[in-house]
């Protein structure tokens, strides 16, 4: 019986090629601006609305919580999204052969899944985390804690070095932090 870790690295050949090495992107503000809110809720009534990168900044209160329901909405999605300057390096690298990877904080990978192959894009399912989605199992009780558990996973996979493209500055140092605890991998980071 094959371990995990080998029955994963077969699994995820990337035209016809098999690496250690992934780039990985987050999705808003990085790929793509698309203008859709994280709402601040406070007994049930919105208090705040938030754009992703003021999310980035925004820490709840103990009677507070965040409502993602935009970031749900596949038509937002499709229609409303700008692509970003590393949208044109995700596709050059996909393009080439290199492995990608897709780290969000959104809740819905199955989404980005279909998102990424309308545009032409077929990124292996596995390797999209989207990092509030409870059925991945990522622990944290924050978002560059998930991010950072994902990479773990990757990491875990076979992964051994990483560029890690992302518009938040916590992400990417949590991110980076990952190399002092697994020597024998290399994380870049990419503020975008």
């Amino acid at each position: 019986m094959k371990s995990l870790k080998t029955y994963i690295t077969e699994q995820f050949t990337v035209a016809g090629t098999k690496s250690n090495k992934i780039l990985l992107f987050d999705v808003d503000d990085t790929l793509i601006n698309s203008d859709v809110n994280v709402y601040v809720t406070k007994n049930g009534e919105v208090v705040k609305k938030l754009t992703s990168t003021e999310f980035n900044e925004y820490h709840l209160a103990k009677d507070e919580e965040f409502d993602f329901h935009e970031f749900n909405d596949e038509d937002l999605l499709n229609n409303r999204s700008v692509f970003l300057k590393y949208w044109d390096t995700l596709k050059r690298e996909y393009n080439n052969g290199v492995h990608i990877g897709i780290i969000t904080a959104r809740p819905n990978a199955e989404m980005f899944h279909k998102f990424f192959i309308n545009n032409g894009i077929d990124i292996k399912r596995e390797l999209i985390f989207a990092v509030n989605d409870t059925t991945l199992h990522l622990s944290g009780d924050t978002i560059e804690k998930k991010k950072a558990n994902a990479i773990k996973r990757l990491i875990n996979w076979g992964y051994k070095t990483f560029v890690f493209f992302d518009d938040n500055t916590d992400n990417l140092e949590t991110a980076k932090q990952l190399e002092r605890k697994y020597k024998n991998i290399i994380v870049h980071t990419v503020k975008a």
